[in-house]
């Protein structure tokens, strides 16, 4: 059930935990990752789209957890988007489909200033939106 991951990560602490969590669920089940992280932008008048973060930032990310994942023996390979702010769900949801992931393993807190009253924004609506398994990591 777990052979396919997509370990979605931002910069936020819960993200460290998260692939830590994933990288071990790896090991036992035999499983790939998939890391994932969405570059969120705002729409900001005639600037049009303004990223949160440089490019370097971004891949910065995935290439840390790579390592990350290489050193714990685990098969991974990552993968970086794009969205406009309050599309980011979408976003690991059609990543989900496309690489044909059978889980979505991600944090219940990312590093975004609004959040749910429980879980964060994003994966409340990875949980709600979604039709595979959420493996949330506190």
């Amino acid at each position: 059930m777990f052979e396919k991951m997509l370990v979605a990560l931002d910069e936020s602490e819960h993200s460290k935990k998260t692939l830590l969590a994933a990288t071990d669920l790896a090991k036992v089940v035999g499983g790939e990752v998939n890391v994932l992280h969405v570059r969120e932008s705002h729409f900001v008048g005639r600037a049009g789209s303004v990223p949160d973060e440089e490019d370097d930032e971004a891949k910065k990310v995935i290439e840390q957890a790579l390592k990350a994942c290489n050193d714990a023996g685990v098969q991974a390979t990552g993968t970086l988007r794009s969205a406009l702010h309050g599309r980011v769900a979408r976003e690991i949801l059609d990543q989900a489909t496309e690489s044909g992931s059978s889980v979505i393993v991600m944090g219940s807190h990312g590093a975004g200033a609004f959040e749910g009253s429980l879980l964060g924004s994003t994966t409340h609506k990875v949980i709600h939106l979604g039709q595979l398994p959420v493996f949330v990591v506190r």
